[in-house]
C-alpha cells in the first residue's frame, strides 16, 4: 500500500455540506411522496469524499475509481458489488487489482458513515477467483454485465477503519 496522509476533518466537511445536510434537505420531500433517502447519494459523491480523504484525484478512463484507490458504498452490514462490462470488464478487474480499495458504509439515514481501507494484496485472491468466471460469463454473446461483491464481514476483518461518523459528527481518532 502507498502512504497516504488522510484527512478526516476536510473529507468530514465534504461530507456534511454535500451529504448529510444535502440529503436531510430532501428528506421531508422524499417522504411527502412515499421515497425513501435510500440511494439519494450518488456514487460519485462518495468518490469524492474518497479523495478528499485520500488527497487523491478521479483515475481517467474506465478503471478503479480514483488513481491509487478503488471505492464502494453500501449500506452498514450489506455487501459491496462490483460490475464488469462486456468490452472492459477485464481491464477493469486488472486496474482494480493495481489499487487499494476503500470500502464507504452507511446508515439509511446517511447519518452514520465508516470508511475501511482494504489493501490490493487482500483482494488478489478474490479477484483471481473472478477472472475465470468473467471470462466464461462473456462465452454467451447475450451478456453485457459481470457482477460479483465483497461482503461486509469481509471488509471489517480485511480492512483497517480509516474515518468514523457517529450520528452526524465525526469520532475521533479512529
Amino acid at each position: 500500500m502507498s502512504v497516504f496522509r488522510i484527512n478526516p476533518s476536510a473529507a468530514y466537511s465534504f461530507y456534511k455540506q454535500f451529504i448529510l445536510d444535502y440529503s436531510q434537505d430532501k428528506s421531508a420531500i422524499y417522504e411527502q411522496y412515499g421515497f425513501t433517502l435510500q440511494g439519494s447519494v450518488g456514487s460519485k459523491d462518495w468518490e469524492v469524499f474518497a479523495a478528499i480523504l485520500m488527497g487523491d484525484r478521479a483515475s481517467p478512463g474506465d478503471g478503479a475509481d480514483l488513481e491509487n484507490f478503488e471505492v464502494k458504498s453500501a449500506l452498514i452490514g450489506n455487501s459491496f458489488e462490483y460490475q464488469y462490462h462486456r468490452n472492459r470488464g477485464l481491464e477493469k478487474l486488472q486496474n482494480e487489482r493495481a489499487v487499494d480499495h476503500l470500502f464507504v458504509v452507511r446508515s439509511s439515514t446517511y447519518k452514520d458513515v465508516e470508511v475501511w481501507l482494504v489493501e490490493r494484496s487482500e483482494l488478489i485472491a478474490t479477484f483471481d477467483r473472478w477472472l475465470p468466471e468473467l471470462q466464461e460469463n462473456y462465452r454467451a454473446a447475450s451478456r453485457q454485465r459481470f457482477r460479483r461483491s465483497v461482503t461486509y464481514r469481509f471488509v471489517v476483518s480485511q480492512g483497517t477503519k480509516l474515518m468514523e461518523i457517529r450520528n452526524g459528527a465525526l469520532i475521533e481518532p479512529v
